[in-house]
């Protein structure tokens, strides 16, 4: 990687880490479980890929690659876990109107699988030869099929709250909701733009790092814990 990219890469790393304590020290971690067990465990691998040494040429080494292939299908998993924890949250003092408006949930959750699949086909066509690589770009793919689909839904879903429950938005929940979903979106389009090979992977490495760090910057601001005991 580029010392530009060293940078940004440790400065997120950085902001989740202290982000994470953040959550535990004002016992907000209560409040949001899977949040911070993401931020945790993104933090912990890491941590992990600092172990392995980048070669002479600046590339990473083919251990690294297994070490990422290994162990970003369980952030992926915690990603869909954050999702649904804060969609839940957001929905959970609605349960009767969220009952009536499930059947527009459902179509929201198949809006975003089928928007999320309409460039996949072309993502598919560019996959290489190379047994490590082609299993590299699926994970990418999934990667942002992924992201797709969560940031999609998380909209839609923040559309409809706002029109069926009609009430005064909760402020911490629904800026927790829409965070993620730049987040996720964040995700979606950069492993877009690399699979479909517009621009190079360091410069969309660099934007993305850039974007994720200001992400997670503001997003801190959306936790401050009003009413909150402090901690004994």
């Amino acid at each position: 990687m580029t010392s530009a990219t060293n940078l940004l890469w440790y400065s997120a790393v950085a902001i989740k880490f202290l982000f994470c304590l953040y959550l535990v020290w004002t016992r907000l971690a209560k409040k949001h479980p899977m949040f911070t067990l993401y931020l945790g465990c993104a933090v912990l691998r890491s941590l992990g890929a600092m172990q392995f040494p980048a070669m002479q040429d600046g590339a990473l080494n083919q251990s690294y690659t297994y070490f990422w292939l290994w162990t970003e299908p369980l952030l992926l998993l915690l990603q869909v876990g954050v999702a649904l924890e804060v969609h839940g949250a957001l929905w959970k003092d609605y349960e009767t109107i969220a009952k009536t408006a499930r059947p527009l949930l459902l179509f929201s959750l198949l809006t975003a699988l089928l928007l999320a699949a309409l460039p996949a086909s072309e993502e598919i066509r560019r996959f290489s030869g190379v047994p490590l690589q082609a299993t590299m770009a699926f994970e990418f793919l999934v990667k942002r099929y992924v992201s797709t689909v969560l940031a999609v839904f998380l909209i839609m879903s923040a559309i409809l709250f706002i029109l069926v429950v009609r009430n005064r938005i909760k402020g911490n929940l629904f800026q927790h909701e829409s965070m993620l979903t730049v987040y996720l979106g964040i995700y979606a389009v950069a492993y877009l733009v690399v699979n479909m090979g517009w621009k190079s992977v360091v410069l969309v490495n660099n934007l993305m790092l850039s974007a994720l760090t200001l992400c997670l910057v503001v997003w801190i601001s959306v936790f401050r814990p009003h009413g909150a005991e402090a901690p004994a």
